[in-house]
C-alpha cells in the first residue's frame, strides 16, 4: 500500500498556518527574524514557492510536465537568490492570506496524485513536491521563535474582546454539538485520516488540558501557563486520537457532552482570572492561551463542511 501520510503532516502544516495568519496583527509582520528578514518576507516566500509547486503539479496531473529535471533544481535556485531582495520590499498586509491560499492549493493537488506518481517522487530529489510541510515548517518554526522572543505588537491592556470571540465561538461549537448523530462521529473530518469524532475528542482535550495548566499556574502564583514545545504538542496530536475514537464510538453522547463542557469550563476560568492577569503582554505573545476561538474556529468549519448535507 503506499504510504500517503505525508498528506496529513502537510493539513497540519496547513492548519499551524492557518492558526499563525489568524492571530497576526499588522505590526507583526514587519518584525526582524534576521538576514534582512521580516515575519512578512518569510511568509511571502513560502506563499510563492507553495504557489510555485502548485502550477507544477497542476502541469505534471495533466501530464504534460515531468518532475524529474535537472535544469529545474538549478533554475529555483536562481529564483531564490533573485527573489530574496524583494520579499522584504512587498506590502505585507495580505501576505499572510496569499500564503495561506497557496499552501491549501497546494495540498489540494498533492492529494489527487496517483500512488504512482507518489511512488515515483518518495525517495526521490523531487520528493519535496509531495512533502510540503517541511519548508512551510521551516519557516514558521522562524516565525514563531521570533514571536515568542517577545518581538511582537504589544496589545492594550483594556483589549477584552477575546472574551466575546470566546463566547461567539462557544456557542457556534454547541450549535454544531446539537446537530451531530451517532454516525457523524465516525465520518472523516477531512483532516488526515481523523473522524469528525476524534476531532471532537481534540478540542476537549486541549481545553481541558489548558485549564488544568491555567489552575496550576494561579495556584503556584504565576502569571500564565508554562510555555509547552510545540513538538510536545505535535507528539500528545499523534499518540491520542485512538483514545479519542475509542472514548467516541463507546459513548458518542458523552463525548458531544464533554466537549461542550470542556469548552464552557475553560471560557468560564479564562472569564474569572484575577485583575492582575498581564492580559496584554499574554495576547501578544501566546494569544490562544486567553483567545480559545483561534483554535475553535478552525475545527469547527472543518467539522461543517464533513457533515454538510449528510443529516
Amino acid at each position: 500500500m503506499t504510504d500517503r501520510t505525508f498528506e496529513r503532516a502537510n493539513d497540519e502544516s496547513r492548519a499551524r498556518l492557518a492558526r499563525l495568519v489568524e492571530r497576526l496583527r499588522p505590526a507583526q509582520l514587519t518584525i526582524d527574524l534576521g538576514g534582512g528578514w521580516t515575519v512578512a518576507a518569510a511568509l511571502a516566500h513560502t506563499g510563492f514557492w507553495d504557489r510555485w509547486q502548485a502550477e507544477r503539479w497542476t502541469e505534471m496531473l495533466a501530464g504534460t510536465w515531468s518532475a524529474v529535471d535537472a535544469s529545474v533544481f538549478a533554475s529555483e535556485n536562481l529564483a531564490n537568490a533573485a527573489l530574496d531582495p524583494y520579499w522584504s520590499g512587498i506590502v505585507p498586509a495580505g501576505i499572510p492570506a496569499l500564503a495561506l491560499d497557496a499552501a491549501t492549493k497546494v495540498d489540494a493537488l498533492i492529494a489527487r496524485a496517483p500512488d504512482s506518481m507518489v511512488e515515483s517522487l518518495e525517495g526521490s530529489p523531487s520528493a519535496y513536491l509531495l512533502h510540503r510541510y517541511r519548508h512551510r515548517g521551516d519557516h514558521l518554526d522562524q516565525i514563531e521563535r521570533a514571536l515568542e522572543a517577545g518581538g511582537r505588537a504589544v496589545a492594550t491592556a483594556s483589549d477584552d474582546s477575546y472574551l466575546a470571540r470566546n463566547e461567539a465561538s462557544r456557542t457556534q461549537l454547541e450549535e454544531l454539538m446539537a446537530k451531530l448523530s451517532a454516525a457523524d462521529l465516525s465520518r472523516s473530518s477531512g483532516e488526515g485520516d481523523w473522524t469528525v469524532g476524534q476531532l471532537i475528542g481534540h478540542l476537549a482535550f486541549w481545553d481541558r488540558f489548558l485549564a488544568a495548566r491555567w489552575r496550576s499556574a494561579l495556584t503556584s502564583g504565576g502569571a500564565q501557563p508554562g510555555t509547552l514545545a510545540h513538538d510536545v504538542a505535535d507528539v500528545l496530536n499523534d499518540g491520542l486520537p485512538p483514545t479519542w475514537g475509542a472514548f467516541v464510538s463507546a459513548a458518542p453522547a458523552s463525548a458531544i457532552a464533554d466537549t461542550i463542557d470542556a469548552a464552557r469550563a475553560i471560557d468560564g476560568l479564562i472569564a474569572s482570572l484575577p485583575e492582575e492577569t498581564p492580559v496584554a503582554a499574554i495576547l501578544a505573545d501566546r494569544p490562544a492561551l486567553l483567545d480559545r476561538s483561534i483554535h475553535r474556529l478552525e475545527h469547527i468549519e472543518t467539522m461543517e463542511k464533513a457533515t454538510a448535507g449528510r443529516r
